[in-house]
């Protein structure tokens, strides 16, 4: 039975995947069909090495040339890359490149002004892109190869990926003939970069309150009564003075972040608070641990 329970968790979790990483493929084919494609706009990545390609080679569609260029850096990653994730990874750059050569021809003719393809290009392609990474996927691409060239180099994987992608939407600007052209792609590029964070780690809507107060014990009793949320205490000692003081920790939503305020100044208008905001909240009271 147990065993069956497994079986059955297992394949409804792939399935679960397999949708989620499709539907983040669509985004991002769409993001390359309706802003990325008829600007010229490249982006890095091996998607924008693939949209130079597609300029001096016409009849060479963008997709399938993803997928070509994507090919041996999933090749030379085999090690590194688990099966879970390899499989996934290569679905997503498969799907995607697919999707990107069926919605380009019901697309002629669309043009959108020069920076709002750029700025929609990065929502829609962050999105995308964010998706597929909620569900352990990848588009493969320079990320891969970056991870393959840091540990020869000697840089960090960032450094590595910035210098790729800086080359490769320099190389646009000289296949193109055109300076706005890289100027735009970065706009687009930086974009995405922050839309893929924010699908990953979701817009905040909590916060996490540090509380530094001779009276811990009366506002951690307030905060659970008054606002029904849990408290977490620790002791710290102070840099300068030396002294052990209690330190109240919790997390709250916005809404209730004044009420908390107005807790902390009642019992200790002397006490120390710092206020952060908080990506993502799981656990009692806020999200099941197992949502994404």
């Amino acid at each position: 039975m147990q065993a069956c329970d497994m079986t059955r968790k297992i394949v409804v979790r792939t399935i679960r995947d397999v949708v989620g990483i499709t539907i983040g493929c669509f985004v991002y084919a769409l993001s390359f069909a309706l802003f990325v494609i008829p600007r010229d706009l490249a982006p890095g990545g091996v998607s924008g090495l693939a949209i130079i390609v597609n300029h001096f080679f016409k009849p060479v569609p963008i997709g399938m040339t993803i997928i070509v260029l994507n090919t041996p850096l999933f090749l030379l990653s085999l090690k590194r890359l688990g099966r879970g994730f390899l499989w996934r990874s290569a679905y997503a750059t498969i799907i995607s490149s697919l999707l990107i050569d069926v919605i380009v021809p019901y697309t002629n003719g669309f043009h959108v002004d020069m920076l709002l393809s750029a700025v929609y290009a990065g929502v829609a392609m962050g999105i995308g892109i964010g998706i597929i990474y909620r569900f352990f996927g990848s588009t493969g691409g320079t990320d891969l190869l970056a991870q393959l060239l840091s540990e020869r180099m000697g840089l960090s994987f960032g450094t590595t990926l910035l210098i790729i992608d800086t080359i490769i939407i320099a190389f646009s600007g000289i296949a193109f003939q055109s300076v706005t052209i890289p100027l735009y792609s970065i706009v687009s590029l930086y974009i995405s970069a922050k839309a893929i964070d924010l699908v990953q780690e979701g817009i905040s809507f909590s916060k996490a309150a540090w509380v530094v107060s001779s009276q811990p014990e009366a506002i951690a009793g307030k905060v659970m009564a008054d606002l029904d949320r849990g408290v977490t205490k620790f002791t710290a000692t102070g840099g300068f003075t030396g002294e052990h003081k209690e330190v109240v920790f919790c997390v709250v939503p916005q809404s209730q972040i004044s009420h908390l305020k107005q807790i902390i100044h009642e019992v200790d208008p002397d006490a120390f608070v710092a206020i952060m905001d908080v990506t993502e909240t799981l656990g009692l009271g806020f999200k099941e641990l197992g949502t994404r």
